[in-house]
């Protein structure tokens, strides 16, 4: 059923794959520029899609899939590609960060995969959506560095640390998944 918080979410899949290829092209500011926008309202619809949903009733099976698949796509696919913007500048002090949050959203959605709705015991944690708040805001700090309209410096660095701290969320989070997922196994 295609309603308005689905078709959010639709534009956020399709928004999130249209970012790695802007930064294949250029990582240099208005590649970043036409990104942060993206970016932004992307993460904007996130909200919205929620919102909206809960509001007008107009939860669905659909949305319930596509939403933590668009959150999912828009995220690894961002830090994947931001490595190579600042691939310069300490590429690997977000590049740590990113391996980590990718590899908590890949294992977290394995086991969720493997586990289904089983007793609703892995619904997101609402420290997960600290944590996703974290990234986004990290993300934009970043991406918003790379404009030289703005005194960057101190938004790099601010990003470089919601970075880190959604990546700490992400390693306790992804371990709650995890040792739920042996409990339950163990059975």
């Amino acid at each position: 059923m295609i309603n308005i918080p689905n078709s959010l979410t639709i534009l956020r899949i399709i928004g999130a794959s249209f970012i790695p290829f802007i930064l294949l092209i250029d990582t240099k500011e208005w590649g970043c520029f036409i990104v942060l926008i993206i970016f932004f309202l992307c993460s904007v619809t996130d909200f919205l899609d929620g919102f909206i949903a809960r509001k007008l009733n107009q939860r669905s099976k659909l949305g319930k899939m596509l939403d933590p698949i668009a959150d999912k796509l828009l995220i690894i696919l961002v830090l994947c590609f931001l490595t190579l913007v600042f691939k310069d500048k300490y590429g690997y002090i977000i590049g740590i960060p990113s391996i980590l949050i990718i590899t908590r959203e890949i294992l977290v959605s394995g086991i969720r995969e493997f586990f289904g709705t089983k007793n609703n015991i892995f619904d997101v944690l609402t420290l997960s959506k600290y944590k996703t708040a974290c990234q986004m805001l990290a993300i934009i700090l970043l991406l918003t560095s790379t404009q030289n309209f703005i005194w960057n410096v101190k938004f790099y660095y601010i990003g470089i640390v919601f970075l880190w701290i959604s990546a700490f969320i992400a390693l306790y989070t992804g371990l709650v998944y995890f040792i739920k997922s042996l409990k339950i196994l163990e059975d």
